[in-house]
């Protein structure tokens, strides 16, 4: 029996949108596993905050990659950050990712599972 630590996403909030016209086209993976956004994206704009409620376990660290899902082009990678199993229970924790012409705070916990 192992206690095992997940990430939970609690919520993103958009500062400001990629360079562009128009709102993001926003995915969120946790070690390139798709979360939040669906297979083109959320709709989020500048100022918006989006309730994401998404979690995944994992071993030791996990990556945690914003995306904005382009259709006709490649998608715009707007950056990462690894989150550590040292980090649970310290409560909610913010985030700031700024790439690709745009700005997001993302807020997480880690917290600790019981697996038998």
């Amino acid at each position: 029996m192992t206690d095992v630590p997940f990430v939970i996403i609690n919520k993103v909030k958009c500062n400001e949108t990629t360079d562009g016209a128009g709102a993001d086209d926003l995915q969120i993976k946790i070690d390139g596993v798709l979360v939040f956004g669906g297979p083109r994206g959320t709709a989020i704009d500048s100022g918006q905050e989006k309730i994401v409620n998404q979690s995944r376990a994992f071993d030791t660290i996990a990556k945690v990659s914003l995306w904005e899902w382009d259709s006709g082009s490649g998608d715009d990678h707007i950056g990462s950050f690894f989150v550590s199993a040292s980090q649970v229970d310290d409560g909610e924790r913010a985030f700031n990712l700024i790439g690709d012409g745009s700005d997001y705070d993302v807020f997480y916990q880690v917290e600790e599972a019981f697996n038998p």
